[in-house]
Formats: structure tokens, C-alpha cells, sequence
């Protein structure tokens, strides 16, 4: 069974492929008390819940809604293999 990373607030948790879920990443944003939030795959923005695919050595990482008018480096560059 292959694992993924998912990072939220400055922290990063490597999990099984099957525990990510929607309602994983749910949990996880409201945890941190994101109400709005954005989900990036391998450094691409999921737009709809429908297109949540989940695969071998991704890396997902939960962000406020509004980040692209934040300053945040999202660098998945060197994690993908």
C-alpha cells in the first residue's frame, strides 16, 4: 500500500493512500480553524472535489482560501520523485 504527505499549517504527516480522504482533508483544515481553504496536489490547485484523486507519493498540502494573495512558497519541486 503506497503513502502520501500531507502538510497543513507547518506540519506534515505521511499517510496511507486510502486514509486520504475528502473528508479527511476536511477534518484536517477545520482542525487548524480553515473554514475556506484551498487543496493543492503535487503542486496544483484541486478546483472541485469531484477531481480529488489521491495516487503513490503525492503530496497534498492544505492552504487558506486566499493564498495566492499571501505570500507562501508551495515547493513540491524537489519531493516529487
Amino acid at each position: 500500500m503506497g503513502n502520501v504527505i500531507l502538510r497543513v499549517q507547518g506540519t506534515e504527516s505521511t499517510l496511507f493512500v486510502s486514509e486520504l480522504t475528502v473528508e479527511r482533508i476536511l477534518a484536517e483544515a477545520r482542525a487548524t480553524g480553515l473554514m475556506e481553504f484551498a487543496v493543492l496536489r503535487n503542486g496544483e490547485e484541486i478546483e472541485n472535489p469531484d477531481a480529488f484523486t489521491v495516487e503513490d507519493g503525492d503530496i497534498f498540502v492544505i492552504l487558506p482560501a486566499d493564498y495566492e494573495d499571501v505570500e507562501i512558497a508551495v515547493d513540491v519541486a524537489n519531493d516529487i520523485k
